[in-house]
């Protein structure tokens, strides 16, 4: 049990570190402002011909958003997941939860992560386990109890390499996480996702994971959350001056998010590509889509506006996404997500010189 409670008090921490805003990346971005989008002063459209609708594993989301895999395994957990619940499944969007190890290792703390299914019941939810926990096995069983447990229609494994070498309890197993995953992909009931947790995901990365089946590639690019900032800031708390020092060094490594969309495209086509890290709007949310994301993560702000405003705050927030969505498009002279795919656009500034230095395809 004493393992669980481990587990339970880093969880909060993060949930109360991450609004912080020494949580975020000081200087990197996640580079969206290098994307301009051709603005159609004659548009040839009624803004309320615009739809935002897509599909997503099987499910018409009224959106392409995620409310990102944030928490759970603590009662503060329970009330944010059902909070995030009740949004995505009054606002028609895909849904993710944090980690589900810590359920798995403690059955009472599985109702943290189950009242998900619970309060949305018509949207596609998104199970969670970490990269270290796969490489250190995991059954059959185990792969059907995190699919069990909130109904999900896929299974993210989220990688975190970055994280784990600045926590205080870290696990940094990363050997043989390929055959893992392909091992993982044949047990699994339904798809799996991988995911970067701020730090992104290269063209090299890209193909191995594409390689070993997976479905789909959240790229969790730098620009937002720094999570190495955020150990860093419990390292200090712990006393821990190496690591605090540690994750100083660190805390603006990574690739932004809208270089590492560009990197994940280039690598394989037919990938699901979902662009979380550092999306703080619908223009950033169009740009994300334009630069070739078929969804749009988002986790700080709307963990932001659920700890000030309850369920009432994310609903706020996440309705001006979609409508600053729908506007964009609207003003690219777009109808559907398709069309704004094929309108013109501008790279330029560090994502430009990144495309040309790395070769990268652009869409």
């Amino acid at each position: 049990m004493s393992r669980g409670f481990k587990h339970v008090s880093r969880k909060d921490d993060h949930l109360l570190y991450a609004p912080l805003p020494d949580s975020q990346f000081a200087r990197k971005t996640a580079w969206f402002e290098y994307v301009e989008l051709v603005h159609a002063a004659v548009p040839e459209i009624d803004f309320s011909e615009v739809t935002l609708s897509t599909e997503f594993l099987g499910f018409k989301l009224k959106a392409p958003l995620l409310i990102a895999g944030m928490t759970g395994g603590t009662p503060l957990a329970r009330k944010l997941n059902a909070v995030f619940a009740r949004a995505a499944e009054e606002l028609g969007l895909a849904l993710g939860v944090g980690s589900q190890r810590v359920a798995l290792e403690v059955p009472e703390l599985r109702d943290t992560f189950s009242v998900v299914r619970e309060v949305a019941v018509s949207v596609p939810v998104i199970a969670n386990i970490g990269a270290s926990q796969l490489v250190e096995g995991f059954s059959a069983d185990a792969v059907e109890s995190l699919v069990e447990m909130i109904e999900a229609d896929a299974l993210a494994v989220h990688l975190n390499p970055l994280q784990e070498v600045l926590q205080p309890e870290g696990e940094a197993k990363y050997a043989g996480l390929l055959e893992r995953l392909e091992e993982l992909v044949e047990l699994s009931p339904v798809p799996v996702i991988v995911k970067e947790t701020g730090a992104g995901v290269s063209r090299e990365a890209a193909a191995k994971l594409a390689s070993a089946g997976v479905r789909g590639i959240d790229v969790g690019g730098a620009g937002g959350t720094s999570f190495a900032r955020i150990e860093g800031l419990r390292s200090l708390s712990m006393g821990n001056e190496l690591l605090y020092q540690l994750a100083e060094d660190f805390s603006e490594w990574g690739i932004p998010t809208a270089a590492s969309i560009l990197e994940v495209k280039s690598a394989a086509a037919g990938l699901l590509v979902v662009a979380t890290g550092g999306l703080r709007s619908g223009v950033d949310a169009a740009k994300a889509l334009r630069l070739g994301a078929d969804l749009c993560g988002f986790a700080h702000p709307v963990l932001r506006a659920a700890l000030e405003g309850g369920y009432e705050g994310a609903v706020r927030y996440l309705r001006r996404v979609t409508e600053g969505l729908k506007r964009a498009l609207f003003l690219t002279g777009s109808r559907n997500l398709a069309e704004l795919r094929r309108a013109p656009a501008v790279l330029k500034g560090e994502l430009r010189e990144w495309v040309e230095l790395r070769k990268l395809a652009i869409p």
